[in-house]
């Protein structure tokens, strides 16, 4: 906090010289005035409230109190008044506030402290977003000190604050404007030299502010900073709602100081408690503020590589360049890697804060939480510290090596080459933003620091906690065992952290054995010793809760340590340090009384059999235990013979002792056979595998037997051993015969589902009688048997055949021979309908999932394969989908059993996924309304339904679903933060950083949160604001709302997004302010800009989409879902388009007309943004060029976006190859010349978009998302696809670019005679004809026919198509002609959300053709 300046400081201020805070003198006066407040704060009568806190000058000074005007901030705030509420906040926590023990200087004009905004730099920008030119206009006429002093900042600018672009202002420019941003953030906004000013700090002004040189004058009173906690607990009511944690933690340091300073001189009760709720709120604030931040950056695979070698690195992977320099990716990844640096500095500065008010709250309280408090903060200290010397080291690495090998660290850069001028403003950003001097070499002594800190922090921690947890020598034996008791488990925990982090492993292992823990079980034997021969059960100690009192009154937790944990952890510290018989005498204990918790198992087949190669020990499932892979093969080589038949016997055992006692068997013991079974095939030699093969196959068949009648979860258990036992199976025969253990399988299989039909049964009349007999329970119970035998088989016989997919015949032949028919299973489950007694959802019974629910989910795989599988063997010659027989015959009986079971959520998950195939977006967006997903699962579900959505045509619902993630992530933000700081004060230290930890890496890098805020922000323009009311329902084809017929109003650009009007320069402002905000959809500009240079592979983003929903996929995998890759690269897509979008529409807005001929005179707002827009399309260009799954008419509109950017840039500011200056033979003519040349091939480009997207729709059969479907459907949800993502960016560039002409004298009724007219008359044709051609292909895309509607002959078709899909046997023709009902009405849906956008465009664009 010390300001630097290069004169001499004044010396820091006395106590003495500031002026007390204004509170109230006594007791009553404060009642009498505040009761009233807070009586209308309570009854929401905020206008009353304000009356009540306005200051006056007839009035008392009863106004002036912190804690009037702090009830007033809430007031204003509550009332929609945030502006002034934020600046009356400003006043309180800054005007004329001092910080004793800092040196004090003052801006002789402001007469306000220098650091003010650099300190409270989140809520001066909040503030500066809020604020407009009336706002400057009336703060300037009121003569108000209160420093802030705002200077609206240019639109753009704000937008490359962000980005780090290191772009300077032009020479000679006063910068008045421009660089007025005053956080660590705007550091890297620079002066017109190219430097900032060495005195600029608090200062927007050009002229350098001079400190004072004497106390600051006597006129003006200075405060200290608020101390009182009921005021900053009243300040931080809104802060809170407003998201300003570090205003809040700089608030809480603040008042810490203060307290900290003032304690020795007056100190008495009332200021310690007031000094401790400031500690105790403060390492609570600073823990919110923790949780606020996230990492952005590269990956950690990009951070673990070296970033220099030998002889000259290449950095950046695919984003070097083919020459092989590694400046200008250096110069990328320094960019991307400023905002992660600005995270850890923020973080670290958090996690210091916590760890110092903990450490004063412990010497003030000696409570024990405190104490662990501050050894836990000082751990995560230190965590993040070593984060940040990791990144400061790389970009130093990256720093040096952009500069020549002599000049070393301290070379000065030529400004002569614009990659070193990028560089310098790069490495001045970073120095400022650590506070250091203009030498790299500084990084290093700063990271030595750093270091030196690192290695005091476990020593601190573990002095502090070790006095928690261990006895002192001088005790006696009663009082030992009384302050045991009062030992937490996660007093416990805190210790063995510190020593693990140390590297002490084995002195952790020593504290475990002597912690007393709770019994594993009440009530049962611990099962054989442990491994070190102790029965550690005998001294187990329960914890000592009398009533609800003693967990009330308890200060932290009151658990205890658990036996089970103690020894989970002495096992797995066993492990680590090669003590495999301690460990497997751990696990043996822990499975004698948990014998079906399979980690458990798992982690004694790392003891015992792979001993030094630990593969698999830390999968959850069998499934990731049993991957198959050449790595496996490699770890499980050194196995332990030995042991593994000490885990089989042990296994045995434990299923003897099993069966005699308890009436279920346990799966864990069976299914460990299994894995070590399927671990000696993958170990052993291609010789010697076929017994061991044999021996995979019975434990299968032994593990199917025993409980596939039993469980549903069986086929999940046994499916990747299958794959083994195939793959495997395979490399020891012939490559094109099926080995003969799993042709022995195949027929176990096909003998349990023909013994377990049982249809044949109910045709004999085995089945319940009309007279409505009773079925006995044993009868009910043996008949689920059967029917989960009968699931069981079919879906080992489909998990064989999935092996196969890739030679179809054999997979088909499989599934012939082995696998009932179609037919079978439809009558086998109509059957179980009335064979087993299902729950009536109509009479109110629970909701639950009918037993039968599995065999349509195979039907429905079953005749997804065969549509591909006949689109593969025999192309269609006709419009009709080779596909659609069959597509239809499974949703029908989807929908079916949907009717008789609403609430099993997977026969939805599967109709939805062949609705989408048969692009009925509206029919599978109603399916998704019926999970019912909400709160956590938008997270983690939405997936299924968005890119349907989108290739739909419902634009306003994908807008609705993706704001509502948008909501979720924000609210989820705020509630962790609340939950964490709990689990904080109650003591569950591990809990608040696993909460802490989950907000900061799972939920705020979300790829769904990122590709929600790109989806917004693409489809935004085609919003349709009647869509966003009540639900809108089809029914028989036609829309209704409220009962009824509502044709839907649309308009381009109706609210939001850019649609080339005159309204797209207020929008383009108003989100370069929304993009401020982390959980607002204009984020993903800065998201997309602090990325560019990255390869995507390396993008940091958290998966959280739930894939096992999709667990029935065996056969046929829905590919309309996206891939991880997928969506960062269309998010970052979107970043990029609306960058060049917003940057490209304010370029135009500040551009200049020609006066008499010539060119306009540059402007330094014209010259900035221009910069900006060629920075942004340079890096636009470069994303570009690394996707390599864009299509021809994808990549063609992509590039005639940023040749239009290109053209007003030339426009705006002429041909400068760098942005910053014009050639000296700019003329009027020379760019009108360069502007119809980028124009000419621009129109070439969209040519040849039109013709890839005539082939594309003109082609027989295309493959779709991975489904096989007609040209006409296809064309059609191509052109939903396009709509937002080209087709929408590329009109809103065109009439920007025809406003920016008919501004220089090129209008569009001058084409005849402008060059420059004619030219942008020719490319709005050119675009207008392939608006047609999207039209026609939507109009096909109504129909299942070939022609544009289902009327007439198209009928004759749909009359064709029923009877094909009817003559399978399957379901009748009501039920076909019912999905034909809701795709039919679902696309003219599509239609009507669709065609109106184009038609508006296309008519838009006539008037080019305008004489």
């Amino acid at each position: 906090d010390t300001i630097k300046t290069s004169t001499t400081m004044p010396p820091p201020l006395s106590s003495t010289s500031l002026s007390p805070r204004p509170a109230p003198p006594n007791e009553q006066l404060s009642s009498r005035t505040l009761h009233p407040i807070y009586q209308a704060i309570d009854t929401h009568n905020y206008t009353k409230a304000l009356k009540l806190t306005l200051p006056s000058s007839s009035s008392s000074s009863t106004a002036e109190w912190d804690i009037v005007r702090a009830l007033r901030v809430h007031a204003l705030e509550q009332s929609g008044k945030k502006r002034e509420a934020l600046v009356l906040l400003w006043e309180i926590l800054v005007s004329n506030v001092v910080v004793l023990g800092t040196s004090f200087a003052v801006d002789d004009e402001k007469k306000q402290p220098l650091a003010a905004r650099d300190v409270w730099s989140e809520l001066y920008q909040r503030i500066e977003n809020l604020s407009d030119a009336v706002d400057i206009v009336n703060e300037s006429s009121s003569n108000n000190n209160n420093g802030l002093d705002i200077q609206l900042m240019d639109a753009v600018q704000r937008l490359d604050v962000r980005a780090y672009a290191p772009i300077a202002l032009p020479k000679g420019s006063s910068g008045a404007s421009l660089d007025n941003n005053n956080t660590s953030k705007d550091k890297a906004a620079l002066s017109s030299s190219g430097k900032h000013a060495k005195n600029s700090k608090g200062s927007s002004k050009s002229k350098k502010s001079k400190p004072s040189s004497s106390q600051p004058p006597p006129s003006i009173s200075y405060y200290p900073p608020v101390t009182d906690e009921t005021v900053l607990q009243t300040l931080m009511v809104t802060l809170r709602i407003e998201g300003l944690y570090d205003t809040m933690s700089e608030m809480y340091f603040q008042a810490m100081e203060t307290l900290s300073s003032n304690k020795k001189s007056s100190y008495d009760y009332q200021s310690s408690e007031n000094y401790k709720s400031v500690l105790e709120e403060g390492v609570c604030v600073h823990f919110k503020a923790v949780c606020d931040c996230s990492s952005v950056g590269l990956s950690k695979k990009g951070e673990d590589d070296d970033a220099e070698e030998e002889d000259g690195v290449v950095l950046g992977g695919k984003g070097t360049k083919s020459d092989g320099s590694t400046a200008g990716n250096a110069r990328h990844i320094v960019q991307a890697q400023l905002p992660k640096l600005e995270t850890l500095l923020n973080l670290t500065k958090y996690y210091e804060r916590m760890q110092t008010s903990s450490l004063q709250l412990f010497k003030l309280s000696a409570q024990p939480l405190h104490s662990q408090w501050t050894a836990i903060a000082s751990l995560w200290y230190k965590e993040g510290l070593q984060e940040l010397v990791s990144t400061l080291e790389k970009i130093q690495s990256l720093l040096l090596l952009n500069n020549d090998d002599e000049c070393g660290a301290s070379a000065v850069v030529s400004k002569e080459n614009e990659q070193d001028d990028t560089m310098m403003h790069l490495q001045n950003s970073l120095l400022q933003m650590m506070g250091l001097s203009n030498t790299t070499s500084d990084i290093t002594t700063h990271c030595q620091k750093l270091k030196q800190k690192m290695a005091l922090l476990p020593r601190l921690a573990e002095t502090l906690s070790s006095r928690m947890v261990l006895q002192p020598s001088g005790k006696g034996k009663e009082e030992q065992q009384q302050q045991q008791h009062a030992v937490s488990e996660n007093d416990w925990d805190v210790y063995l952290e510190t020593l693990l982090v140390q590297g002490k492993k084995a002195e952790a292992l020593d504290v475990l054995k002597r912690i007393q823990g709770t019994p594993m079980m009440s009530g049962v034997a611990s099962g054989s010793s442990s491994g070190d021969g102790e029965n550690t059960d005998k001294n187990s100690t329960l914890p000592q809760i009398d009533d609800e009192h003693t967990i009330e009154n308890h200060v932290g937790s009151i658990l205890p340590y658990t036996q089970r944990k103690k020894l989970e952890r002495m096992a797995q510290l066993s492990q680590e340090l090669g003590m495999y018989d301690q460990a497997e005498g751990y696990y043996r204990e822990l499975l004698g009384v948990f014998p079906d918790q399979w980690t458990y198992w798992l982690g004694l087949v790392d003891s015992c059999v792979r001993m030094e190669s630990s593969l698999s020990s830390s999968s959850t499932s069998p499934s990731s235990s049993s991957s198959g892979d050449d790595s496996s093969k490699e770890h499980h080589a050194s196995m332990n013979d030995e042991g593994w038949k000490r885990c089989q016997s042990f296994a045995e055992q434990v299923i003897s002792t099993v069966e005699s006692s308890q009436k279920y068997a346990l799966r864990g013991p069976y299914l460990i056979l299994l894995e070590l079974a399927s671990v000696k095939v993958r170990q052993a030699s291609p010789d010697g595998k076929e017994g061991l093969v044999t021996s995979l196959r019975n434990e299968i068949c032994r593990y199917g037997n025993k409980f596939g009648p039993l469980a549903s979860c069986c086929f999940a258990d046994v499916r990747s051993y299958l794959r083994v036992l195939v793959e495997e199976g395979s490399s020891s025969s012939g490559p094109s015969d099926i080995p003969k253990d799993v042709l022995h399988v195949l027929q176990w299989a096909k003998e349990l589902w023909t013994s377990s039909y049982q249809s044949n049964g109910a045709a004999d009349g085995g089945g319940p009688s009309e007279g409505g007999d009773i079925i006995s329970p044993d009868e009910v119970r043996e008949r689920r048997k059967k029917i989960r035998t009968f699931i069981f088989a079919v879906q080992v016989v489909y998990g064989i055949a999935a092996v196969e997919l890739d030679n179809n015949s054999t997979c088909l032949q499989l599934l012939q021979t082995y696998a009932p028919s179609i037919s079978e299973m439809v009558t086998e489950w109509r059957t179980s309908l009335s064979f087993l007694p299902g729950v009536a959802p109509n009479d109110g019974g629970q909701k639950e999932v009918l037993p039968g629910d599995e065999i349509i989910l195979l039907t429905s795989q079953y005749l997804q394969f065969q549509a591909k599988t006949t689109t593969t063997v025999q192309q269609s010659s006709n419009n009709n989908s080779a596909t659609s027989p069959f597509l239809l015959q499974a949703v029908s009986l989807l929908e079916e059993a949907i009717d008789q079971s609403p609430y099993n959520p997977h026969l939805k998950i599967a109709a939805i996924g062949i609705y989408s195939q048969l692009h009925a977006a509206h029919r599978a967006l109603t399916i998704y309304q019926d999970l019912g997903v909400k709160q956590i699962q938008l997270d983690s579900c939405s997936y299924l339904i968005l890119p349907t959505l989108i290739q739909g045509g419902l634009y306003t619902s994908a807008i609705k679903l993706s704001s509502s993630i948008l909501r979720l992530h924000g609210e989820t933000s705020k509630q962790v933060k609340d939950y964490a700081t709990k689990s904080l004060r109650n003591g569950l230290l591990f809990k608040a950083k696993e909460m802490a930890t989950f907000q900061r890496e799972k939920m705020r890098p979300s790829l769904q949160l990122l590709h929600s805020k790109g989806l917004v922000m693409d489809a935004a323009a085609l919003m349709i604001p009647s869509d966003l009311g009540s639900d809108i329902i089809v029914s028989s084809g036609v829309m209704k709302q409220k009962g009824k017929s509502l044709p839907p109003v649309v308009r381009l650009g109706a609210e939001k997004g850019f649609c080339g009007s005159d309204e797209d320069l207020a929008r383009a402002e108003q989100i370069a302010i929304d993009a401020e905000r982390h959980f607002n959809a204009p984020a993903i500009i800065h998201a997309a800009a602090q990325s560019s240079a990255i390869s995507v592979d390396d993008f940091v983003s958290s998966d959280n989409r739930d894939m096992t929903v999709n667990y029935f996929e065996i056969l046929h995998h829905n590919s309309h879902y996206l891939t991880q890759k997928e969506m960062v690269t269309e998010s970052l897509r979107r970043g990029h388009m609306h960058g060049l979008l917003t940057r490209a529409v304010m370029a135009t807005g500040a551009a200049n007309a020609p006066k008499k001929g010539k060119i306009p005179k540059p402007t330094e707002e014209t010259t900035y943004r221009c910069q900006s827009l060629r920075r942004s399309l340079s890096r636009a260009n470069e994303f570009g060029q690394e996707i390599d799954h864009m299509d021809d008419v994808d990549r063609a509109l992509w590039e005639a976006c940023c040749q239009l950017c290109e053209a007003i840039i030339i426009v705006i500011h002429g041909g400068g190859g760098d942005g910053k200056k014009s050639p000296n033979n700019d003329t009027l003519a020379e760019r009108e010349k360069a502007a119809v040349s980028i124009v000419d091939s621009t129109m070439q480009l969209v040519q040849s978009a039109r013709k890839a997207f005539t082939s594309y729709c003109c082609s027989t059969t295309v493959i779709n998302q991975g489904s096989d479907c007609s040209s006409s459907i296809a064309g059609g949800a191509r052109v939903c696809q396009l709509l937002p993502d080209r087709v929408v960016p590329f009109y809103a560039l065109l009439e920007t670019t025809a406003r920016l002409f008919s501004l220089f004298g090129w209008g569009k009724r001058k084409r005849s005679t402008k060059a420059a007219s004619g030219a942008l008359a020719n490319l709005a044709l050119s675009f207008r004809d392939l608006l047609s051609d999207m039209l026609q292909a939507m109009s096909e895309f109504r129909s299942f026919g070939s022609g544009g509607d289902n009327t007439g002959d198209n009928m004759t078709s749909l009359e064709s198509l029923v009877e094909s899909a009817v003559s399978l046997d399957v379901v009748g023709a009501d039920a076909i002609q019912r999905v034909i009902r809701e795709v039919v009405s679902s696309r003219d849906m599509t239609k009507d959300r669709v065609d109106p956008f184009l038609m508006q465009m296309k008519e838009s664009l006539e008037s080019f053709d305008e004489q």
